[in-house]
């Protein structure tokens, strides 16, 4: 979905994202993942971008391999300036622009908004158990429901 930011006023307009399209694909999701956000002009150059994505995904665990449902309840807040030509080639971020969104054109795509947040929901490690055994590297045996087969 892609908001013109130009049309927008100092008085907040919501959108909600439906998940299909959207979503990634390499992602499994449990139910419905919400997706909702809220844009206003905030001054001449910048908007203000408000959003919440809510549900739960389906992770596996970086050990045995079992699925783990991940709740995520995520809100955010941007400043959305438009890119112009100064800004090529521009690489570092100080500490005053780390929740800027550089919109690269006249409309905002709020789809490519909430799919970096969906990736920055997702954590490091996936564990299933903070003692999860895993597999036996020999014959693959689940240790965390079995006694490992390689004897």
């Amino acid at each position: 979905m892609k908001i013109v930011l130009a049309n927008l006023t100092r008085r907040e307009k919501r959108f909600t994202l439906a998940d299909d399209g959207w979503f990634p694909s390499e992602v499994v999701k449990i139910g419905e993942v919400a997706a909702t956000a809220g844009v206003r002009r905030f001054d001449a150059a910048s908007w203000s971008l408000a959003g919440r994505l809510s549900g739960t995904l389906s992770l596996s665990c970086d050990r045995c391999g079992c699925q783990v449902p991940l709740p995520v309840d995520d809100e955010f807040v941007y400043r959305v300036v438009a890119e112009t030509d100064d800004d090529e080639g521009e690489d570092e971020v100080d500490d005053e622009s780390a929740a800027l969104w550089l919109a690269t054109g006249p409309a905002l795509d709020l789809a490519e908004v909430f799919l970096e947040r969906v990736f920055l929901a997702l954590p490091e490690k996936v564990l299933c158990a903070e003692d999860c055994r895993g597999l036996c590297a020999g014959c693959g045996a689940d240790l965390n429901h079995e006694f490992c087969r390689c004897q």
